[in-house]
């Protein structure tokens, strides 16, 4: 495992633009870091709204997309999470980074600070 990793959980709502993954094969290759993303989905359609029971769920169940970033390079990992926060915006949840290890985490939360956090 990276000595810097992170999940970044962004809800419906949550990023200011759609999340793509070719713009985070662009950032992966800027900051020579490895990200990864996952798009979980578990809303449904009823009487026309868009919803999701998330009451009774774990929070890795709820609908959410996971853009995760992991290296072993302090610097490049703090520019990769400087940049995804300006392009999408910090996660707007206390659940934003769980499954994070400490030092991802620990930087992650310091940058929130700075860059507009919750």
């Amino acid at each position: 495992m990276s000595k810097y990793f992170v999940e970044l959980r962004y809800y419906p709502g949550d990023p200011l633009e759609e999340i793509k993954i070719d713009d985070l094969k662009i950032l992966e290759k800027a900051h020579r870091v490895k990200i990864s993303w996952e798009k979980r989905e578990n809303r449904e359609m009823k009487e026309g709204l868009l919803m999701e029971r998330t009451l009774d769920k774990r929070i890795e169940d709820i609908t959410q997309e996971v853009i995760t970033v992991a290296s072993d390079q302090e610097e490049n990992f703090s520019d990769c999470i400087i940049a995804l926060y300006k392009k999408y915006r910090c996660p707007r949840t206390p659940y934003a980074l769980l499954g994070s290890n400490e030092p991802g985490q620990k930087i992650a939360k310091k940058l929130m600070d700075k860059y507009g956090g919750w």
